[in-house]
């Protein structure tokens, strides 16, 4: 049973950061999703003039799927979940999206917060539930977000598909 792990990062430095993270835990770059709003995309991964480097998120987002009817980007493994939730007629938003995907309604509202308020959402499938705590740590860096006082810091979350 897979499980998405998912953190919340501001920059494109943070997003790349979190990347070789999540790469160095056996993950390859290709099972590493973004999702942000389209404002996001612009400010963080702005299309360059020249082909980005495959290594980079630069290439990944270039390709990425725009959800336009939800204001939101996402490249990734996760574009999956995204479009089957939109095929379902789910509208309300990323958060009814991350609601089927089985996130808790406080994260879930954490998210979307979060990603509305120019933040990049980064997240991965686990393989087994030993890769869950370790992704956990591994997007858990306090560093990683500020969108959250020391009292309400933010923890990556993980459900069951």
């Amino acid at each position: 049973m897979e499980k998405l792990v998912i953190g919340l990062v501001q920059t494109h430095d943070e997003a790349e950061a979190a990347a070789e993270r999540i790469i160095d835990c056996g993950y390859t770059r290709q099972e590493v999703s973004l999702l942000m709003t389209e404002a996001t995309r612009d400010r963080c991964f702005p299309s360059p003039d020249v082909v980005p480097p495959s290594n980079t998120f630069g290439a990944a987002v270039a390709m990425s799927v725009v959800v336009p009817d939800l204001g939101f980007v996402v490249a990734g493994p996760l574009a999956a979940v995204v479009a089957s939730a939109v095929g379902a007629g789910i509208t309300g938003g990323l958060r009814e999206i991350l609601l089927t995907a089985g996130v808790p309604k406080h994260w879930a509202e954490r998210y979307e917060a979060g990603v509305r308020q120019g933040g990049i959402l980064v997240s991965v499938f686990a393989r087994s539930e030993r890769d869950v705590g370790l992704l956990h740590l591994v997007l858990d860096d306090p560093h990683m977000t500020s969108f959250h006082t020391e009292a309400h810091r933010h923890h990556a979350y993980d459900t069951s598909f």
